[in-house]
């Protein structure tokens, strides 16, 4: 099972973690988002993104996976936040089958830019709280962008 440590604001933590006390399950959507194209509008480079909708808490996260990462269904978020930086809190999530996708021609660093802009207007426009992490490794962040 795939885990990744999350960052949230200190409300959002608290709000996940009142779910957790009472012992409720937290409703949630898990999907995939691939954005394709490339600088010169040949070739195809992919940034794909998990994105984890969580209804009663009124927030998503999206994580910029690296490219070599095989997929599994279920994964476990462990949220933390500055309030409790040594209390996570877990939530077990499974992604469905659902890939939405997007076209953008510019580098992997402008995809991302794009989709984390375009999921924010999207969410911010029903008023949910987005977070956009990269978990690729540096050397394939900063690999990705354009040389001078």
């Amino acid at each position: 099972m795939l885990q990744i440590m999350c960052m949230v604001d200190s409300e959002d933590y608290w709000n996940l973690n009142s779910f957790n006390e009472a012992g409720k399950v937290v409703n949630y959507y898990g999907y995939t988002f691939n954005v394709e194209g490339s600088p010169d509008g040949k070739g195809h480079s992919v940034i794909r993104v998990i994105v984890v909708e969580f209804a009663d808490s009124k927030m998503a996260v999206g994580f910029v996976t690296p490219t070599d990462l095989k997929l599994e269904k279920e994964l476990r978020i462990r949220f933390i936040s500055n309030d409790s930086p040594t209390k996570d809190l877990p939530v077990d999530c499974k992604l469905s089958d659902e890939v939405k996708k997007a076209a953008y021609n510019g580098d992997d660093l402008e995809k991302i830019e794009y989709i984390g802009y375009t999921l924010e207007r999207f969410y911010d426009n029903n008023n949910v709280k987005f977070y956009l992490h990269d978990l690729r490794p540096q050397t394939e962040a900063e690999g990705q962008q354009e040389q001078p």
